[in-house]
């Protein structure tokens, strides 16, 4: 079983290809476009079409301690997919920090972002469940990396 587990990509990008990195960068679009989404009064009184209004009324359906909680999954597999990515080569000290900066910078700075959208603001809640997404992630990945590859490569 550890054998197909460790011949799977889920761990590491399967090579060394620039390539990959479409994937972690798309999904940190991807949360930025989701975490940043105007409220739905902003957006009608901006105008904007009916499809984006609809959106943002479906993104802010839920009870707020729901969104608040969201930000852990988000941010859990944010980080994993950055450390797929830069540590795709080599599993050290160095790749892990890169790891640690990139998503830790984008926790903070894709809460920071809210003050400049209206009605919304920056919270504490979410930077905590933001951090604390990225760290499990870190520590879970680094775990993985020790069982599948416990020679460093």
């Amino acid at each position: 079983m550890w054998l197909n587990i460790k011949r799977s990509n889920w761990l590491v990008a399967p090579n060394g290809s620039k390539f990959w990195i479409t994937i972690p960068l798309a999904y940190s679009l991807f949360i930025q476009i989701l975490t940043g989404f105007p409220r739905p009064d902003t957006l009608k009184n901006a105008e904007v079409h009916a499809f984006f209004i609809q959106l943002s009324e479906d993104i802010f359906d839920y009870p707020f301690w729901i969104q608040d909680l969201s930000h852990f999954p988000l941010f859990f597999l944010f980080a994993w997919l950055w450390g797929w990515f830069i540590r795709r080569k080599k599993q050290n000290s160095t790749t892990l920090y890169w790891t640690i900066l990139v998503s830790i910078s984008f926790a903070l700075i894709n809460e920071l972002t809210q003050f400049y959208i209206p009605q919304r603001f920056p919270s504490i809640g979410d930077i905590i469940m933001n951090l604390s997404g990225v760290s499990l992630a870190m520590v879970f990945h680094c775990i993985c990396l020790k069982i599948l590859y416990p020679v460093d490569r």
